[in-house]
């Protein structure tokens, strides 16, 4: 089993691929297994997988589970699994599994079970194979995701969400709904400008990026603790938006709308403001750096991707 500080490792590495003007997601299972999905996944032909340096057998599974009003479908995303869900305009979930194994005599082993409103993959005794879920959901689905060590990556999203992760990234992107994300040791990337979210990371990084000039719905709590917090921020932003430090960690401030920014520096601690509105866009870290980009904003570094 890895120890902390190597999970720390890989839950970094996996964050720097979530930056602005990354082109794809990675993330390495254990020794010997990688997996890594391009932007948007829709189809299994998007994801990679590899053991050991060689490309995996590969093989598909789908099936659909109606959406039960009042009550979320949960995800269980074991050791040996990642979940990205999308939603969409349907009254139903749609669920591609996306399966990989050294030997495809494993494959009919890796299988996608649900029962109860709870979902999950599961597989042989050993960790040599992988199953990834696409699901596309209806956009105002209740959703509980429980995370091990893979990653969990929702967009679109408009319903009451929650993701618990222990070591793998969390990714959110234009997700209005109602969103509760916490990750012990893993790293979360926001980008959008809407909803209310509350993220939390315990041991991992945050990084943010801001769409439009102002934030719609309730806001944004974005909080780190052991670990660095990135904003970028449009320059035109107009919603009320406090960065802050606690501690003695590095503050920088890059772009032409730093020069407008409220800045509070004492032995405490560091603290910025932007924006004339009503704050409703928080982040904060204690005992980690702050990064703050202005006149940038999610849409562009999508177009930077491309």
């Amino acid at each position: 089993m890895a120890n902390s500080r190597t999970v720390s490792a890989a839950a970094t590495a996996a964050f720097l691929m979530l930056l602005p003007g990354a082109a794809s997601a990675g993330h390495r299972h254990h020794d010997g297994v990688s997996v890594s999905t391009g932007h948007d996944p829709r189809q299994c032909s998007d994801i990679t997988m590899e053991f050991s340096g060689e490309p995996a057998a590969r093989a598909e599974e789908r099936r659909t589970i109606p959406a039960v009003a009042g009550q979320p479908l949960r995800i269980d995303s074991s050791a040996q699994s990642g979940v990205r869900v999308r939603g969409a305009d349907r009254p139903d979930f749609e669920v591609l599994l996306c399966k990989g194994a050294p030997d495809a005599g494993t494959l009919p082993q890796v299988t996608a079970a649900s029962a109860d409103g709870r979902l999950s993959v599961r597989g042989p005794a050993s960790d040599d194979w992988y199953g990834y879920l696409l699901i596309t959901a209806p956009r105002g689905a209740a959703i509980e995701v429980d995370s091990i060590n893979g990653p969990v990556s929702l967009s679109g999203l408009a319903g009451r969400v929650s993701v618990r992760s222990q070591n793998g990234p969390i990714s959110l992107s234009d997700c209005p709904g109602e969103i509760d994300a916490e990750a012990q040791n893993g790293p979360i990337s926001v980008r959008g400008g809407a909803g209310k979210l509350r993220v939390e990371t315990r041991n991992g990084p945050i990084a943010v990026a801001l769409s439009g000039s102002s934030w719609s719905g309730a806001g944004l709590d974005a909080r780190a603790v052991n670990g660095p917090v990135s904003l970028a921020v449009p320059s035109d932003y107009r919603t009320g938006t406090i960065v802050q430090s606690l501690g003695h960690s590095p503050f920088q401030c890059r772009g032409d709308g730093c020069a407008a920014v409220r800045r509070t520096w004492d032995d405490d601690g560091k603290k910025i403001e932007l924006g004339d509105g009503p704050v409703l866009v928080r982040l904060a870290t204690e005992n980690g750096p702050v990064s703050v980009r202005t006149g940038a904003s999610s849409r562009d570094d999508e177009d930077d991707d491309d």
